[in-house]
């Protein structure tokens, strides 16, 4: 049998090569143990193919174990070293933005600021470091510039972690290709790669999505007993904004369906006062018809009327304790509501006065209706 032609090697370009090594912060995308041995690795096995998707940076050792053929080892394979490729590029890269926002932040704000974002712009400019140069113009508010050195960087490396991440920074998730997402989130998948599918989730606008895999290796790191990665990345999943975004999402399926009452609750948790107060003031009928105490609090709150609004709130604990556990709110009754029907507007309709909290009476819980699903 014949043996192949050997392939050809054509020189890596010395400035892709030193891209390369940037991108990858000169440590070995699989390992990640720094000052060892690195070379560039050619994904697809054609060293003749050096564009920048094409290349990672490996230590020899972990370079080895993409050599293996038979036997007993483990081969490394192309779609492993990717995903390793890709998890270990936005790491460095994460942690260069942090990097940048810590040191901008320990300089107040005024002259000494701007000179310093002028010498660091003016570095990465000369460094060809567009993703930074993205981010920071990102964080200033500046559109155009953003989206130029996003395609900038764009043209020099078209990974799909790359894409999949600026252009989530755009908002423009649109410009993602559908099968490049599903091909992303399949491998991660198969991998059980739960934290860094929750991430492109996240990149990808789909935050219910994004917490069931942040959860899953939330809940797998307490399996394990690794205390202070499950509290890291549920911390992650709070500050991805995903609590908030899941409010929204309930508050919109609750409009579709016209639920006044979780249309509430959601306004709420997310502190929209102003929507809150819009919407309840625009269904006065159906609030003072439901014999909620608490639609009926907020209501009369909302106008002003904080006489009514108190009798409501101690009538509502007293028809807790008694009521007890047989209902969530327990309905107002109807010499109640008559009364407030029938008693003239009170004149007390300052809202800077100090009025009744209704925290308390906002979580309680139970079995009709219930204040949270």
């Amino acid at each position: 049998m014949a043996r192949s032609a050997p392939k050809k090697r054509t020189p890596i370009p010395t400035a892709v090569a030193a891209k390369v090594l940037f991108n990858s912060d000169r440590t070995c995308c699989v390992c990640r143990i720094p000052d060892r041995k690195i070379q560039i690795h050619h994904i697809d096995d054609d060293p003749s193919n050096n564009a920048p998707s094409n290349l990672a940076v490996l230590c020899l050792e972990c370079h080895g174990e993409t050599q293996i053929t038979g036997g007993f080892g483990r081969r490394l394979d192309a779609e492993q070293v990717t995903l390793y490729r890709d998890d270990w590029h936005s790491i460095v890269a994460r942690r260069r933005i942090q990097f940048y926002r810590d040191a901008r932040d320990q300089i107040p704000e005024g002259e000494g600021r701007m000179t310093f974002l002028t010498s660091v712009i003016e570095q990465l400019r000369e460094s060809g470091d567009y993703v930074l140069l993205a981010a920071i113009y990102d964080d200033l508010g500046n559109d155009e510039l953003r989206d130029k050195y996003i395609d900038k960087a764009l043209e020099d490396d078209s990974s799909e972690w790359l894409i999949i991440s600026l252009r989530s920074m755009q908002g423009r998730q649109d410009l993602i290709p559908k099968d490049l997402a599903d091909r992303r989130l399949e491998q991660q998948a198969e991998h059980k790669d739960w934290a860094q599918r929750a991430r492109t989730l996240v990149k990808l606008g789909r935050p219910a999505d994004a917490t069931k895999d942040y959860i899953r290796y939330v809940l797998d790191s307490l399996e394990k007993d690794k205390i202070f990665t499950a509290a890291y990345y549920l911390k992650e999943l709070y500050e991805a904004g995903l609590v908030g975004k899941l409010f929204e999402r309930a508050l919109q399926l609750a409009a579709n369906e016209d639920d006044l009452w979780w249309q509430v609750r959601a306004l709420q948790e997310l502190g929209w006062d102003s929507e809150l107060k819009e919407l309840v003031l625009t269904n006065e009928e159906r609030i003072k018809s439901s014999r909620n105490p608490l639609f009926l609090e907020l209501f009369y709150r909302f106008k002003g009327d904080h006489d009514k609004a108190d009798k409501l709130t101690i009538d509502f604990f007293t028809s807790a304790q008694r009521y007890g556990e047989r209902y969530a709110i327990p309905p107002v009754s109807e010499e109640l509501r008559k009364s407030l029907d029938e008693e003239p507007r009170s004149s007390r309709t300052d809202l800077n006065k100090p009025r009744p909290s209704r925290t308390r009476a906002a979580k309680r819980t139970g079995d009709s209706p219930p204040l949270e699903q």
